[in-house]
């Protein structure tokens, strides 16, 4: 027999265990279910309202549990059976400790009552421990719901019908109509829903959602025939909440009907939400359409970053173990993580796997990386949130997350792999590698260089352009280049026709051929008029020149050689044109400059060393990269910025006041003129958004990290 085999069937606690006689309780009641075609049993304990599940080979075992025979004798007649898969001494060991914390067994010679009620003791206590150190999540049970529940089963029945179900898609249908309208006012409000005014009425909606969230997970569950004596009250991240234990659908034989459970709460949460996006659309203001703002995002966000997800332990989880017939995901993912670091990376032979097929191997992979990574940047992400307007609780909440995600699971790894009995044989290679291991990733955060750089939006501008303006009013009667043509300067673009300007022009003839002859006669009959009128006859002269001048403007000539872009000019024939207003602009395309918008924390640093490196790629075109040929910062604060397309009411990045001026900024920037060279094939590409890139040396991961911490803490919060 193979060393690791026999291992996984014997182990060296065995005696302790052998000769105990041990049954279960008469009071458990067993539930056969299906997952992924393999044959599990459901063991419920009504007593303590506990559930435990087990595959097919360890209940073959413990249903043989009586008290006229022992463990031991049990386990080797099972061997001697040549039963397939009969659980090693091992498993059976973990599974009846389990069984015991779950008070599901029956000790023969003891005095049954005490120890049932010191296991449930320990339990609790044990229970109470790995609460407070999940602290983002401690759960407290206030009472037993389950009577409230059989009197109200009038109201499930009513809830949980088809007829209900088309009056929920309705609902949500029309909802989404609403959404899709007022988009952008839905945007501009979540500016203030965590502002202090506010912050309370948030955590009233909150109190309330959630428990339509509970009695949706309880009513489904009720339903189906389970009972919930649970309800309690939820820490989560610190904000309490109520809860409902629907752990009893563990024994619904149906998957359909156990995924119907995660679902309800969530399904109840979007009727929720749709009536109130509904309610503040048709509302002209006040309390109550605040209201319905703050009841829809609660309900669309705790339910997308929380309900939804199944890197979450909440309603998507237990749906997706459902559906991938994979029950308890999270634990076996974190085993078969410890699996492939204890197999592969410590090199112990005797390792036991979790998963033996190429997909759960994937998914307990994938499951438990994604998961550890989701609820660290989540819970940050929130902290920093919030710490906008309540800097204390957030710094409280980052020292909790700190010890509960970091400290504490650093702590473990390290007892576990100095300490870890199950080690023993390759405990010098467990420490060498781990001392390597972290050795070497604090050397690469504060010891090796690699590239400090940052990018700042800007746009594109033709080195030389021109406005093409009309200096004279008139009709557009003919149009002489089309847009993206190219011209040379003195090209007739467009030609403008203005018939009270002709009139004028008429007019302003007439009067200086009145003048000449008037002029004429005076010559003969009263010379003494003659100077006032040769004097006339020059100012009508003077102004029929600035009238004729004016005609010519209404030809706009190009004044340099380049690009006309005038988009849709084709159809101006005919159309009126203001004098002062643009038609167009004239390109020079043999050179192009990108004017970037640096914020003030890259700005100092700009300013005090030289980029190694500067490119540019513009935005739908980020795979080719334009070199600069040299680059200019002005030493000069701006609050203005050179196109609308960089601030946030023009898509860009910058932010811009919420006053409506979208080319004012926030606070003070400053620009950075790049210089491109002639030949980049960017013709036409004049106010082209895109992103400059500058590598400004090569520092180590640590120490950039630790400047940007400080900006940002001297920039929100003047630490």
């Amino acid at each position: 027999m193979p060393l690791d085999k026999q291992r996984k069937i014997f182990h060296e606690s065995w005696y302790r265990l052998a000769g105990s006689r041990i049954a279960l309780r008469s009071s458990v009641r067993v539930h056969r279910q299906m997952y992924r075609g393999i044959l599990w049993y459901v063991l419920y304990e009504p007593f303590t309202n506990q559930y435990f599940r087990l595959p097919q080979g360890a209940y073959s075992f413990v249903s043989r549990l009586s008290s006229k025979r022992t463990v031991g004798e049990i386990w080797n007649s099972m061997l001697e059976s040549g039963e397939g898969d009969i659980p090693g001494q091992g498993e059976v060991i973990e599974m009846l400790a389990q069984l015991y914390q779950a008070n599901m067994l029956l000790y023969d010679g003891v005095e049954d009552g005490t120890k049932l009620f010191e296991r449930d003791k320990k339990r609790n206590r044990k229970k109470v421990k790995s609460t407070l150190l999940n602290i983002f999540f401690l759960r407290i049970p206030v009472f037993d719901p389950d009577p409230l529940l059989n009197r109200l089963r009038w109201l499930i029945r009513i809830l949980i019908s088809k007829p209900m179900f088309l009056v929920w898609l309705a609902t949500v249908f029309v909802a989404v109509k609403y959404g899709i309208e007022n988009f952008d006012a839905l945007k501009d409000q979540s500016a203030g829903f965590l502002s202090p005014s506010n912050i309370v009425w948030v955590y009233v909606c909150t109190v309330f959602v959630k428990l339509f969230h509970e009695f949706g997970h309880a009513s489904v569950v009720k339903k189906y025939g389970g009972e919930v004596h649970t309800l309690g009250v939820m820490f989560m991240l610190l904000a309490p909440l109520p809860y409902v234990d629907a752990t009893a659908s563990w024994s619904f034989r149906k998957k359909r009907h156990r995924a119907f459970v995660g679902a309800a709460g969530m399904l109840f949460e979007f009727f929720i939400a749709s009536v109130a996006l509904i309610l503040w659309a048709n509302l002209g203001g006040g309390t109550a359409r605040a209201l319905c703002y703050n009841v829809f995002i609660i309900c669309s966000v705790s339910t997308v970053l929380f309900n939804v997800n199944p890197l979450m332990r909440f309603d998507g989880y237990y749906i997706l173990t459902d559906l991938l017939d994979m029950p308890n995901l999270q634990q076996h993912s974190a085993r078969h993580l410890q699996y492939l670091l204890e197999r592969y990376v410590f090199r112990k032979r005797d390792a036991e796997p979790v998963a033996f097929t190429v997909s759960e191997k994937l998914i307990y992979t994938f499951y438990g990386i994604a998961s550890a990574i989701y609820r660290f940047f989540l819970f940050a992400g929130f902290i920093v949130a919030i710490s906008a307007h309540y800097l204390i609780l957030s710094f409280i909440m980052g020292i909790l997350l700190c010890l509960t995600m970091v400290v504490i699971p650093v702590g473990k790894f390290i007892r576990y792999v100095f300490w870890e009995p199950a080690l023993s044989r390759v405990r010098n290679r467990a420490v060498f590698v781990t001392i390597l291991f972290f050795s070497v990733l604090l050397g690469i955060l504060f010891g090796l260089p690699v590239p400090d750089t940052f990018t700042a939006p800007g746009v594109l501008e033709a080195r030389r352009y021109e406005n093409t303006i009309a200096t004279e009013g008139g009709f557009v009667s003919r149009v002489y280049k089309n847009s993206n043509s190219s011209v040379k300067k003195g090209d007739t673009l467009l030609l403008l026709r203005n018939s009270e300007l002709q009139y004028a022009i008429d007019g302003k003839r007439a009067e200086i051929q009145e003048a000449k002859q008037m002029y004429n006669r005076a010559l003969s009959e009263a010379p003494e008029n003659m100077s006032p009128l040769k004097k006339r006859i020059a100012v009508l002269r003077q102004e029929l020149a600035e009238l004729e001048k004016s005609k010519r403007e209404l030809a706009l000539i190009a004044g340099i050689d380049g690009v006309w872009s005038a988009p849709g000019i084709e159809d101006y024939v005919g159309r009126w044109v203001g004098k002062g207003d643009s038609v167009g602009i004239l390109l020079d395309t043999t050179s192009f400059d990108f004017l970037a918008v640096v914020n003030q924390e890259e700005g100092a640093r700009l300013f005090g060393q030289r980029p190694i490196r500067i490119s540019v790629r513009l935005h739908g075109d980020v795979f080719k990269e334009l070199q600069v040929v040299s680059a200019k910062a002005i030493p000069s604060a701006q609050d203005r910025l050179p196109s609308n397309a960089l601030g946030w009411f023009g898509g860009g990045d910058v932010e811009t006041r919420s006053d409506g001026t979208s080319e004012q900024t926030a606070e003070p920037v400053y620009l950075l003129r790049a210089e491109l060279p002639d030949s980049v094939g960017v013709r036409g590409l004049h106010g082209r958004t895109g992103k400059i890139h500058l590598l400004l040396g090569y520092t180590p991961l640590a120490t950039q990290g630790i400047r940007k911490i400080r900006q940002a803490l001297q920039k929100y919060y003047r630490m």
